[in-house]
Formats: C-alpha cells, sequence, structure tokens
C-alpha cells in the first residue's frame, strides 16, 4: 500500500534545511571572503608583534650583586677586583695596571700585565688606596714607593647596560710632585654625575723623566727618558680593555690634565703610542714649554747628574736607593716660581734642564707641529686656566699682604725691571698684590697657553676669573668641576654651576656650547657666568715685549 500525506504541514516541513552549527557558519563566511579574512588576521597579527616588541623594551643585563650588602665585583683581564659601596656609587682602589718598576724594570717603560703569572689567584680587594710614586712636594719633602703602578676606579654602577662616559684623571703640581694634588674623584661624583671616573699614579721626577746615556745603552732601540708618560699610556690602555666591565664606554674617553698633568696630557695628543685610546682632552693650567730637545741633548745636560751620583752605567744606578736618587736630583726643582728673572733669561738659552724629551719612542714631534697643522686633530681639546694660576705657594695663604712700594720693588728687580718695562707693567697691573698675582700668572701660565690656543681655530680657551676667597687661584677651576670649591657666596655659586656645565657637557657630548665656531672670539671668561671675548688683556703687550712664551712654566 502506498502512504499518503494527509496535510501540507509535512510537505512544507520537508523543505526547510535545519539550522547551521555556528562554527560552520564562520567557516562557510571565510570561506567566502577569503582574502579579505587573511588580511584582517595579518594586521592583527602584526599589531600584536608591535604591542609585545613596545612593552618588552630593549633586553637589560642587571647590575651586579652585592655580597655582604657593602662589596661588589667587576672583571678586568687580570682576574675579579672587588669593590666598596660609597655615597651610593662603587670605589675600586689600588688596582695594579703595569708591572712594578722595580729592581732591572727600574727605568722601563711600563709592562703590561698580560702573562697569567702576574695576575693574582681569587678576587683582588681594591678597597684601599695604593702609595704614590715617588715625589718631591712643594714643601720640598720628599716621599712615595717605586712599586706605584695602581689606579682608581669610581663608577656609578657595575654594569654592561648603558655605558657611561669615562673621565681619567691625570694631576700633578710640578713634574717632580705633588701628585694627585686636588685631584681625587669620588664614589660620590660619579653617581651625582653619571661619569666613570680613573685616576692612575704615574712615575715622577728622575724615576719617572732621567733621559741618560747609561739608560739609553741598555734599551732597544737604544732611547731613555719619558717613563712617566709610558705609564700613562699604559693605563689608559687598561681602561680600553676593561672599563666596559666598570659601566664604562670606551669609546667615549676624556683625558684631563690638570697643571703638570695637563703638560703630559697636551704632549700626548701626537703620539702614535697613544692614538686611538681617547677621544677628547681637557688641560688645565698645563705648561705652553713642551719638549723641544731631542735625546742626545737631554743625555748630555743629564751628566752633571751623573757625575753627582757617581755612576756611568745602569747597574749603578738601579743599585742606589730612592732616597740618594731624589737628593741629587733636588739640582733640578724648581721651586717657587714668580717673575722672570736675569739668571733665568740665561738658562733658557738651550740650557735649561727639562723632564720631557723627544726621545723618539713615545714623543716624535714637538707639540707645536701637531697644532699648526692645517688637517684636523686626532682628538678634540679644551685648554685653560685661572687668572691666578701662576701664584707662587707663599702668596696662596690670605695672611700675606704687600705694599705698592714692596710690589714695585719686586718688579724693578725681575727681568721686568731690567728690561725697562717697570712703569708700563706697574701701570697696566696696579702696584698691589693681586695686580702682581696677575702679572705673574699672565707671563707664566696664561698667556703662555693662549698662545698655544691660538695656533688653531678649533680649540677653545677658557679663564677662569672668579675668585675663590681673594683669588682664582690654580686649582680653583678643577676644584669647581670636582665640586669641591665650598662656594659660599652667590657669585661663587653660580661660578661653580658654570664651570661643570661646561666640562660635562663636552664630557657628555664633545663640544663648548658657548664656543665661537668662527674662532673669532678666542676666549671664554668664566666668572659667575661664560662671557666670550676675543682676546685676554695685556697678553699681545707681553708677546710683543718677547717675554710670552719665552718664560713660561716649564712644566
Amino acid at each position: 500500500m502506498e502512504t499518503v500525506r494527509l496535510d501540507g504541514l509535512d510537505d512544507a516541513a520537508d523543505n526547510t534545511e535545519p539550522p547551521k552549527h555556528p562554527l560552520v557558519f564562520c567557516i562557510s563566511a571565510i570561506r567566502r571572503h577569503i582574502v579579505v579574512s587573511g588580511i584582517t588576521l595579518f594586521i592583527l597579527l602584526a599589531v600584536i608583534i608591535i604591542i609585545c616588541i613596545a612593552c618588552a623594551g630593549p633586553r637589560r643585563i642587571p647590575t651586579q650583586p652585592l655580597k655582604d650588602g657593602k662589596y661588589i665585583e667587576a672583571v678586568t683581564a687580570c682576574g675579579l677586583v672587588q669593590g666598596v659601596l660609597e655615597d651610593g656609587g662603587f670605589a675600586f682602589r689600588g688596582i695594579p695596571y703595569a708591572m712594578p718598576p722595580i729592581d732591572n724594570r727600574r727605568w722601563q717603560h711600563a709592562q703590561s700585565l698580560t702573562r697569567i703569572e702576574h695576575c693574582w689567584n681569587g678576587t683582588y680587594l681594591a678597597h684601599n688606596s695604593s702609595e704614590n710614586c715617588w715625589q718631591r712636594e712643594t714643601s720640598g719633602r720628599i716621599d712615595g714607593v717605586e712599586d706605584c703602578l695602581y689606579l682608581d676606579v669610581f663608577t656609578p654602577a657595575v654594569r654592561y647596560d648603558s655605558p657611561l662616559p669615562v673621565v681619567v684623571m691625570i694631576g700633578a703640581e710640578t713634574l717632580s710632585g705633588g701628585s694627585p694634588g686636588i685631584m681625587q674623584p669620588s664614589a660620590k661624583l660619579a653617581r651625582v654625575r653619571d661619569i666613570v671616573f680613573v685616576r692612575p699614579n704615574f712615575r715622577l721626577g728622575v724615576f719617572g723623566f732621567l733621559a741618560a746615556e747609561p739608560l739609553s745603552r741598555t734599551s732597544h732601540p737604544p732611547s731613555s727618558g719619558n717613563y712617566g708618560l709610558s705609564d700613562i699610556i699604559m693605563a689608559l690602555q687598561w681602561v680600553q680593555l676593561n672599563i666596559e666591565n666598570f659601566g664604562g664606554n670606551r669609546t667615549s674617553v676624556t683625558l684631563w690634565g690638570h697643571r703638570a698633568g695637563g703638560t703630559l696630557v697636551t704632549t700626548l695628543i701626537g703620539s702614535r703610542r697613544a692614538k686611538g685610546l681617547f677621544s677628547q682632552v681637557w688641560i688645565s693650567s698645563g705648561s705652553a714649554i713642551f719638549p723641544g730637545k731631542d735625546l742626545d741633548k737631554s743625555e748630555e745636560l743629564s751628566k752633571s747628574f751623573l757625575d753627582s751620583i757617581r755612576c756611568s752605567n745602569a747597574a749603578c744606578l738601579r743599585s742606589k736607593s730612592a732616597e740618594e736618587l731624589m737628593d741629587v736630583a733636588e739640582m733640578w726643582h724648581m721651586g717657587n716660581v714668580g717673575l722672570p728673572m736675569m739668571r733665568e733669561a740665561a738658562s733658557t738659552k738651550g740650557k735649561r734642564h727639562e723632564w720631557l724629551v723627544l726621545d723618539g719612542t713615545i714623543l716624535q714631534v714637538h707639540v707645536g707641529q701637531i697644532l699648526g697643522n692645517e688637517t684636523k686633530l686626532p682628538v678634540k681639546i679644551v685648554m685653560g686656566t685661572t687668572a691666578h694660576s701662576g701664584t707662587p705657594p707663599r702668596y696662596l695663604s690670605p695672611n700675606v699682604t704687600l705694599n705698592a712700594t714692596q710690589v714695585a720693588q719686586i718688579v724693578r728687580e725681575s727681568l721686568i725691571g731690567t728690561s725697562g718695562l717697570t712703569d708700563e707693567a706697574l701701570r697696566r697691573y696696579n702696584a698691589t698684590l693681586k695686580g702682581l698675582l696677575t702679572m705673574i700668572s699672565d707671563i707664566r701660565v696664561v698667556c703662555p697657553l693662549l698662545t698655544v690656543a691660538r695656533m688653531r681655530n678649533d680649540v677653545p680657551f677658557y679663564i677662569a676669573t672668579q675668585p675663590r676667597r681673594y683669588l682664582a687661584d690654580p686649582d680653583s677651576d678643577a676644584a669647581a668641576i670636582l665640586g669641591t670649591y665650598a662656594a659660599v657666596t652667590p657669585a661663587e655659586k653660580r661660578h661653580v654651576s658654570a664651570m661643570q656645565q661646561l666640562f660635562n657637557h663636552y664630557v657628555w657630548h664633545g663640544e663648548v656650547a658657548q664656543a665661537d665656531p668662527s674662532g673669532a672670539k678666542r676666549v671664554l671668561v668664566v666668572g659667575q657666568d661664560t662671557l666670550l671675548e676675543q682676546g685676554h688683556s695685556n697678553c699681545d703687550f707681553w708677546i710683543e715685549k718677547d717675554i710670552v712664551p719665552m718664560y713660561g712654566r716649564v712644566d
């Protein structure tokens, strides 16, 4: 029998499709619009990746952990060293950077710690300051040790990300001593400035610069002298090799030399051995009398020393005690320098002793030839000094007084008086103690350095004029930069701020923002603020009279 449908409802129900599952519906839609769907998915994926990268940021390596809440370790080529947490920064003191210059290494160029037997086992505790190299202080007292080639590092953090600029500080009042003088950084300074500071010891005086024929015979190629410069070069090599492990940037190294340290830094500008070890220099109150004597001439001038010490060979010299050598070398101690005298005029005619020498190994050419070269300098340079940077130590006491008659008498008895320049000099400077000290400083330091800076248009030159108490003394610019100026008056505080802005901007950016790019205005006068001037009063007068730069301070 055939089944008969009884009504039309069943017929309609048979023709209706069952409802689709939502997933099936989505898949069908995607198939119909596959191109649009693909583009949408790609955009969503790209957005997700960008958000993830932005949130993650650069990969950072955490700073080294503290031990016992006080000590921190860093890596060097010779092994681990342990520093100390101080004032929110870290201090590593007394790290060896070269072989001890003792016994047969006395009067040899600095030698690196390259062999494993020269290094240390375990962790080197860099907690305490090292002893200074042998030196003669301004008072005449001698002090120091021969095993002295150590350096200090002060850093805000021991880390590898975001490396900071590095400042290597070379300080000495004269090439005989005292060193480091005011050039003593701290962990707090490193933290506040966000700069890594390095301060090496280096040999001075007879141990650092003796050029003598018996010593040249024992060297290959035959040469002697400039041992202290080799120490500084070795310290800079140590910085290049290790400073990244202390949070520093080895491609941003500023070499800062103060007083005799500034002289040493200046001579290294064109040294082949120092090439690539620093990118810029800051020279404060250095000498403008650079090594001009060749090795033969310097060896000849050292014969009197050999006769006095009674030695004719290197073995004899190395057998002498440090005290014996220092006592005999006192013949070369310059002492307190004031206005030039007639006897000095005689000694400048090729017979004046100079510690530095064109040895052919470290120093090949006179610095003037490098600065006078029309091509671009190998490093950036800033030179400067203070208005009273040539003040003899005996006049630095605030209790010293001189009346007009006494000042006039001092000028008449000097080379200024015997040259018939007394009246003109007193008219320019006034017959006061401050006028006398300004005159001495212009002749000995300020104007000679300005003649050097004038050799190029790309060397900014500053003069710090703000008195600290009553003088802009020889160390006032360095003290302002280091924050040890102890400013009291509003004028002093503004001066400190101005000096720090100049220095910090140069360290970070390699430029002096206030300098005149054309070089027309040569001098930045830093008093309460920084002002540009074309020159410095009275320098042209002394240059015309052939007093400057001939009688500039030697070291």
